[in-house]
Formats: structure tokens, C-alpha cells, sequence
């Protein structure tokens, strides 16, 4: 019995042992699951399953997994849930999992500030779709973690540069072909309607006594930027024409 009570107590001690020198006494692991408001049927069960086959194979447990419905086009600043996450949950030395790095942020740009901000609190992000990132030994040691991370915010930051030079590419390259076929480019001139021209030409001659400008804009039902507007262009093209 005793023998019996003896093993069970080694195999318990030698997990536990195990589990603190992998996971360590004040680190926390979270996971991070976000999908967009624009798939209504769209749901986290592929990401929870794969963060759950993750810590299985690394032999850790999960301390929290939140679960955020949000757009992706919103900064993660603004995402409440990831934010309290953040500012309420994560301290220095854990460890934040996620499938896709691009779940951190609504671009690259975002990425890479949400990496700096994190590395810089001391907290370790595991990205499941990132060769060497993904790799939990790694994010154990501090060394290794922060050289890693480094390299995937320099690419994240090249490839971020070069898909605005692409997308500016392309813009010029539609705007050379417009123009090529004609295509007037730019917004369309302002043109004075008639009923303006014939109002302000009174408006001028005082045969609306000492009505303001203010008045002038209100009786034409436009407002004053626009009222300007019209009398610089009336006056250009009165100027064109003498």
C-alpha cells in the first residue's frame, strides 16, 4: 500500500515540477480569439480548437481564453475586450496566444504597434501562424523571444512598406489609364447656377437694401462657405471676361 501511495506521490511531484518550470509561479497563459461582426455565422470553434491542441501538445492549461466579436477594421485600441485583456489581465512575464498574428490589429501598422507595446510590458505573444513564434520552448527563454520578435516586427514593418507602395502603385497606374483615355480626373468645376447670378447681380445693386451676407445666403437657402464660394467663382469669371 505504502509502495502504491509512494509512486502515485513521485509521478505527482515530478508533474508538478514540470508544469512549474514550463509555465514558471507568476506566469498567466491567455488565448485571444477575435471574428468579425460581418459574419454573423462565423464563430471561434476553429480557433479554440486549435489553441486547446496547441496547449495539449505543449502541456500547459490555459488560465483564461476571451473571445472577441469585433471588426477587423477597428484598432485594437478600440476593441474593449482586448483592451481590458490587455490592460486589466496581462502582466509582465505572461504569455498571450493566438492563432493568426494578424487577430492582433487591424493592419500591419497596428501589428507592430500592439508587438512594441506588448514586448515592452514584458508580455510574450505566441502567434500559431508564425514559424519559430509559434514555437512555446522558445518563448520561454527571453533571449531568444525578443530576437525573434524583432525579426517579425522588421518584416511585418518591410512588407507593410511595400503593400503602400504597391496599393500607390496601382493608384497611379489606374490614373495613368484614365487619363490615357480621356478621362477627366479630379472633382467636377463648380458651376454657378443661374438663379445665383441673377439673385446676387441685385444683391449687388443694394435692391435688397442692407440685407448681410448672412441674410443674402439664408433667402438663397445655402450656407456661407457655399455663398463665397459662388461670388470668388462670379467674380473670376467676370475678371476671365474683361
Amino acid at each position: 500500500m505504502s509502495t502504491k501511495f509512494e509512486y502515485n506521490f513521485i509521478d505527482t511531484y515530478n508533474y508538478v515540477i514540470s508544469y512549474i518550470y514550463m509555465k514558471g509561479f507568476d506566469t498567466m497563459i491567455y488565448g485571444y480569439m477575435r471574428i468579425s461582426t460581418q459574419k454573423d455565422k462565423q464563430t471561434t470553434d476553429r480557433q479554440r480548437l486549435t489553441l486547446e491542441q496547441y496547449a495539449k501538445e505543449n502541456g500547459f492549461e490555459f488560465d483564461k481564453i476571451v473571445e472577441e466579436r469585433i471588426s477587423g477594421t477597428v484598432k485594437a485600441e478600440n476593441r474593449e475586450i482586448y483592451s481590458d485583456l490587455k490592460n486589466k489581465m496581462l502582466r509582465k512575464n505572461d504569455i498571450l496566444v493566438i492563432t493568426d498574428l494578424d487577430r492582433l490589429g487591424r493592419n500591419a501598422d497596428d501589428v507592430i504597434a500592439e508587438l512594441k507595446d506588448l514586448k515592452q510590458r514584458g508580455i510574450r505573444v505566441i502567434a500559431l501562424d508564425i514559424p519559430y513564434m509559434n514555437e512555446y520552448e522558445k518563448a520561454q527563454d527571453s533571449s531568444i523571444y525578443d530576437m525573434i520578435v524583432d525579426i517579425v516586427i522588421t518584416l511585418k514593418a518591410h512588407m507593410s512598406q511595400q503593400e503602400r507602395e504597391k496599393i500607390i502603385s496601382r493608384i497611379n497606374q489606374g490614373l495613368d489609364a484614365a487619363r490615357a483615355k480621356g478621362v477627366k480626373l479630379g472633382r467636377k468645376p463648380v458651376e454657378l447656377p443661374d438663379s445665383f447670378i441673377k439673385e446676387y447681380k441685385k444683391f449687388k445693386e443694394g435692391k435688397y437694401g442692407d440685407m448681410t451676407a448672412t441674410g443674402f445666403a439664408k433667402m438663397l437657402g445655402i450656407g456661407r462657405s457655399t455663398l463665397y464660394k459662388y461670388i470668388n467663382l462670379y467674380e473670376l469669371n467676370q475678371e476671365a471676361r474683361n
